[in-house]
């Protein structure tokens, strides 16, 4: 896995990046991320901003609602607007619009714990929380070198997501209260650092720097 770099050509030898590196490859997947379809909703009079934003019930209006992965709502627990491609903050949030729908009088703010999981071979990659915008990441269990470890994020003095990769889901389901109930950074971990104590390329790739 390669973070932070750019690629200038494909040829039938493989991936050329912009620094001139060739990566070999005799097939080559492109994956360049997805964009919300609200071109049908242009006219509308809905307010549009990588995908459909919504308040913190997840309407978009008066008796509009957004739900999935379309929809850029308030999430009140991380205080920032956020838009999940993750089939379980889509069943969540379909379940939590309806109940708006359904109770217009007795509205909760869907402010969930994101998730995601994903099998790559023999490695399984799991998170909790909000990854973005971070001011340190650390591991708190297990080791880089193994490709077996839990990296916890830190946003001022909060703990903000977790990742596991490798690890056992009763490893990481702790962690997930922990985050629901914003807890502090030094009351999950300890005092917090001033800067991270790994970066974000050696955690994706599993190795620490020299």
């Amino acid at each position: 896995m390669r973070t932070g770099v750019t690629v200038s050509a494909v040829s039938g030898e493989g991936v050329r990046l912009a620094d001139g590196e060739l990566v070999a490859a005799d097939e080559v997947l492109v994956a360049i991320g997805s964009q919300p379809n609200t071109e049908w909703l242009a006219d509308s009079g809905l307010a549009l901003s990588d995908g459909l934003v919504c308040d913190r019930y997840s309407a978009a209006a008066p008796d509009v609602y957004g739900a999935g992965d379309v929809a850029r709502w308030h999430n009140d627990l991380f205080g920032v607007p956020m838009r999940i491609e993750h089939r379980t903050n889509a069943a969540e949030q379909g379940m939590a619009v309806a109940r708006n729908l359904l109770r217009p009088g007795e509205r909760k703010p869907f402010a969930p714990v994101p998730y995601f999981w994903s099998d790559q071979y023999d490695m399984k990659i799991q998170a909790y929380g909000y990854l973005r915008g971070h001011d340190a990441v650390e591991v708190v269990d297990g080791a880089l070198a193994q490709r077996r470890f839990v990296a916890a994020y830190r946003s001022g003095d909060r703990l903000t997501g977790v990742l596991a990769v490798g690890m056992s889901p009763k490893v990481i389901r702790p962690w997930r209260s922990a985050i629901a109930g914003g807890v502090t950074w030094s009351q999950a971990i300890g005092p917090a650092k001033p800067g991270p104590a790994v970066t974000e390329n050696e955690v994706m790739s599993g190795e620490r720097a020299g």
